[in-house]
């Protein structure tokens, strides 16, 4: 009888087990649905968000730090050495420069926060910048603010720059007579600006510095402003004639 009993009871442990081991395997499924579908719905957010924000704010106020940090050339300094240092400069930050304009385009692009498209605008005015006033590189300077400008469409400091530029880029009849002989290279510069780097020649004779600045003119030809240590002593508007169109000749 006792083994009968054990027997029994034997079958009813089992039973008893098989049962709540059943009565578990649905509340695991749920648990485990519930966890997958928290995991699947915490993905980078879609939508502004402060928290991220925040983070990017730090990383640029750093950014803004090492700029601030980096020397800045004399305010007489010829041409050739502020470019060196311009260059330098963006060197020494161009790993903290990269990692934060790779954070901001990303959170930009998944959540199209109109704080980081005013960011993003005002990195491409000072890139164009850098190429506006140190290396008069016109045209890549216009390519960066015509980008903030798509990035920012009612941005007024680039809508301002591209006009600026644009009026820069070739220099106008009027402006260009309006250097007198006699004139000295800053003044020059407030009336037609500066060419690039390239496009001023220099020789020293005799103890004396004699340079040329040729500018590009809109019909392709261009214009030159001759100085004798740094002081204008020629021009000449039609310095170089517009190249010479020629047609393809028509096979008979």
């Amino acid at each position: 009888m006792q083994t009968v009993v054990c027997g029994l009871w034997s079958v009813v442990c089992i039973s008893v087990k098989i049962t709540a081991s059943n009565m578990r395997k649905p509340a695991l499924l749920i648990l485990t649905t519930i966890l997958f579908s928290a995991c699947l719905s915490s993905g980078p957010a879609t939508a502004p968000n402060d928290r991220e924000w925040n983070l990017l704010t730090a990383d640029y106020q750093w950014l803004d730090t090492l700029r601030k940090a980096q020397p800045q050339p004399p305010e007489k300094a010829p041409r050739r050495q502020q470019i060196e240092m311009q260059l330098q400069n963006l060197q020494k930050i161009e790993p903290v420069y990269t990692a934060f304009m790779d954070k901001l385009t990303e959170y930009y692009g998944r959540t199209s926060d109109p704080r980081a498209a005013q960011v993003m605008a005002r990195e491409k005015i000072l890139m164009g910048d850098q190429y506006l006033k140190v290396l008069a590189r016109y045209d890549r300077a216009l390519d960066f603010y015509r980008s903030a400008l798509q990035i920012d469409p009612k941005n007024p400091d680039a809508q301002g720059r591209i006009a600026f530029a644009e009026q820069r880029r070739f220099v106008s009849m009027n402006a260009f007579a309006a250097v007198k002989t006699g004139m000295k290279e800053d003044d020059v510069r407030s009336l037609v600006g500066v060419p690039r780097e390239d496009w001023i020649k220099q020789v020293v004779q005799n103890s004396r510095v004699y340079s040329v600045w040729i500018y590009p003119k809109s019909d392709g030809g261009a214009s030159a402003i001759y100085f004798d240590n740094g002081v204008v002593y020629h021009t000449n508007w039609n310095a170089a004639a517009p190249a010479v169109q020629t047609r393809p000749v028509q096979a008979q």
